[in-house]
């Protein structure tokens, strides 16, 4: 969640392009819930949430590529300082 300055402008953007369980985890990351927290919510493990965040990533970034809202995600720690 710390690897885009998420706003409600740039999370609508990328909402259109994500499933409803992705977008409980993306709402929830950006919110400070613990992957515990949400694989407890959804009945789901923890390894399941982690895939969801795998996937988000990878969406995140191909839809980036086309949209001229939503910036470049942060991929290594020293870019997050």
């Amino acid at each position: 969640a710390k690897q885009v300055p998420w706003n409600k402008l740039i999370l609508e953007e990328f909402i259109d392009s994500i499933e409803f369980e992705e977008e409980f985890v993306l709402r929830t990351r950006i919110a400070g819930w613990s992957i515990d927290q949400q694989a407890d919510k959804l009945n789901i493990s923890n390894s399941s949430v982690n895939r969801i965040i795998r996937k988000l990533k990878l969406k995140y970034d191909k839809v980036q590529k086309h949209s001229s809202l939503l910036p470049t995600r942060k991929k290594c720690k020293s870019e997050l300082i």
